[in-house]
């Protein structure tokens, strides 16, 4: 297993964090990573995305589906795809109260043979890529 784990703090409590995390239809408006959601907000729904490979080109976006695992407002929301044995990824969001604000920690846990193949280099731009995202929700939280 290999894990890309990101964390900040947004200014701003997890029901306001919740609500734009959670609308798929406005990704594309500010989400520099998942450029596309598009399915039913709800534990066992089949979403479909489109997102830039992090450290792979510009030009190239990935199509993808994924099934919500977690969904609990206004806490929680985790999905799963890939290929079993070859690559598959849970990705999450955790908001906890922290002060008057939020505390996210983002990231994904990847197994399969494929992850031999990632290498430091490929980790750290998942990494920039995640904690890009990150500020993005952020800026889109505070408008």
């Amino acid at each position: 297993m290999l894990l890309v784990r990101t964390e900040d703090f947004i200014d701003a409590p997890p029901e306001q964090v919740w609500e734009v995390l959670s609308d798929f239809a406005r990704y594309p408006d500010w989400n520099p990573l998942v450029l596309e959601a598009r399915g039913r907000l709800e534990v066992g729904a089949r979403v479909a995305m489109r997102a830039y490979p992090p450290g792979g080109p510009a030009w190239w976006a990935l199509c993808f589906t994924a099934t919500l695992v977690r969904v609990e407002s206004p806490g929680a929301l985790e999905w799963t795809g890939g290929v079993p044995g070859v690559l598959r990824g849970r990705h999450f969001f955790h908001l906890t109260m922290e002060g008057r604000g939020t505390r996210l920690v983002h990231g994904e846990e990847f197994q399969g043979a494929a992850t031999v193949l990632f290498g430091k280099k490929r980790v750290a731009a998942i990494h920039t890529a995640y904690a890009a995202m990150n500020r993005a929700l952020a800026e889109r939280v505070r408008g």
